[in-house]
């Protein structure tokens, strides 16, 4: 089982935020952001501290911290996003990295099917052109041997007359 973190500490976190110190410190937030800031307030006030989901994202951002060798301080939860940006990078990059091989296997494979493709599409232009003369030339020798049995009826023809 996970270990929780306590509700104290979950509430000192929220206590630190900018906007929930400018609530309590009876300052009323004015301009035209105003009313952004008062429900960014009303609704990091509404978290529910026993929530175990909270309970577990804050374990792991503080597995995080850890595994950095950092605190949970106020530095730190504001580099958070930029923290978990920066992760996220990094294991893209790696995924890169590492699919890089197999990436260069594929063009290289795509390049053999394209000459593989281009020699079908050859040796199908070859056997048409090959099919055609072979075509020209059963047609010439049929008509040499037309040409021969009319030569051997008109020599028998000539035989039998003398």
């Amino acid at each position: 089982k996970k270990k929780k973190m306590p509700p104290a500490t979950l509430a000192q976190i929220a206590a630190t935020h900018p906007l929930v110190r400018t609530v309590e410190s009876g300052e009323e937030p004015t301009g035209p952001a105003a009313e952004a800031i008062r429900r960014q307030v009303e609704s990091l006030l509404a978290i529910d501290m026993e929530d175990p989901e909270l309970h577990e994202a804050m374990d792991v951002v503080a597995d995080l911290w850890k595994s950095k060798g950092m605190g949970n301080t106020a530095e730190n939860r504001r580099n958070l996003r930029s923290d978990l940006e920066r992760q996220a990078v990094e294991r893209c990059e790696d995924f890169v990295r590492q699919m890089a091989p197999m990436r260069d296997m594929l063009r290289q494979a795509e390049a053999n099917a394209d000459l593989l493709d281009r020699q079908a599409q050859d040796s199908v232009e070859d056997l048409e052109r090959t099919d055609a003369e072979t075509r020209r030339v059963v047609a010439a020798h049929e008509q040499l041997l037309e040409t021969r049995d009319q030569l051997q009826r008109e020599h028998d023809a000539a035989v039998a007359f003398r």
